[in-house]
């Protein structure tokens, strides 16, 4: 009797878990951000990614190579500059907003791969560009050429987060990886508290409500540490292509967590132009499938002839 679920199977539903825990992630930090402030709820979240992570990090921390340090802190940084352009941003928009157009990133990455390789844009990235631009500019509802600032921030956001994306694609090969997200979520977390005690403000809550306990935790452990853990562990049973639709999903699950914790209403704009930014993520990953699908049977049939 053969399994339910497949090795790959497996994979692919904790892969949906991970989108899941990121998509929760933005309505969660929208519940707090308008209470706290923004670099004190980073600052502390990745205080607590990083505790949480310590102890399978610290054998590999105590030889660390001066490159990898280097390397970690860079991408710390990028990614903690797209964080704070992400958040401030949801601060000014909605949680289902701030889901979907933090997605763009994706249509950001196959954009600037080319060019960074000398190479023009393919057809695919120019496709996905245009299905991403005409969503944004249906749920942002642009006014003529100015772009709200809510949600303007967030686009920023996304660009940090791409290039970020692909400085971590570099990297990746050169450095171990956990070790490296050790130091991104560190660096992010000094990163943060340092910025919130320049400004003058409190780096600790004189009040530890509820709601900023539970939003901690849940962007700490499932949206950061877990999901993580994760993906390195059972990504590489299924393939890249189909692990990044899986990823994709993530703004949906954001939309779907507003409407549940936050009340929101999805307008037909917000609607419309959500599905025009999912398309665009998708569509490089679905013209990739059905391309090697028909090679194989293209290959297969020249064979039968032969």
């Amino acid at each position: 009797m053969k399994p339910v679920l497949t090795k790959r199977g497996v994979a692919e539903l904790l892969l949906f878990c991970v989108a899941a825990g990121w998509g929760i992630g933005f309505p969660v930090m929208k519940i707090v951000v308008n209470d706290y402030p923004v670099m004190m709820v980073l600052g502390l979240r990745f205080l607590l990614s990083a505790l949480l992570m310590l102890p399978f990090s610290l054998k590999k921390l105590s030889k660390i190579p001066p490159q990898t340090l280097l390397a970690g802190v860079l991408l710390g940084l990028l990614l903690g500059g797209s964080f704070i352009f992400l958040i401030y941003g949801l601060q000014r928009t909605t949680a289902s907003n701030t889901g979907f157009l933090a997605g763009l990133s994706v249509i950001w990455v196959l954009l600037l791969t080319g060019p960074l390789g000398g190479k023009r844009p393919s057809c695919e990235a120019m496709l996905a560009t245009l299905f991403g631009v005409a969503g944004l500019y249906l749920m942002a509802d642009i006014h003529g050429l100015q772009l709200h600032l809510g949600d303007g921030l967030v686009v920023i956001g996304s660009l940090f987060t791409a290039v970020h994306i692909l400085a971590l694609d570099r990297f990746c090969a050169r450095h171990d990886t956990m070790t490296l997200t050790f130091l991104q979520i560190a660096t992010m977390a000094v990163m943060f508290i340092g910025l919130q005690a320049i400004s003058g403000g409190e780096v600790m809550p004189h009040a530890w409500s509820g709601k900023l306990i539970i939003a901690l935790g849940v962007t700490a452990l499932f949206s950061t540490v877990i999901a993580f853990w994760v993906q390195t562990h059972y990504q590489r049973h299924t393939t890249p292509t189909r692990a990044i639709l899986i990823y994709n999903l993530e703004p949906v699950f954001s939309a779907l967590f507003a409407l549940w914790l936050l009340r929101e209403t999805l307008s037909a704009n917000v609607i419309l132009g959500g599905g025009l930014i999912l398309l665009g993520m998708c569509i490089p990953g679905v013209l990739k499938t059905f391309t090697q699908r028909y090679r194989k049977s293209s290959n297969a049939e020249t064979e039968w002839e032969g």
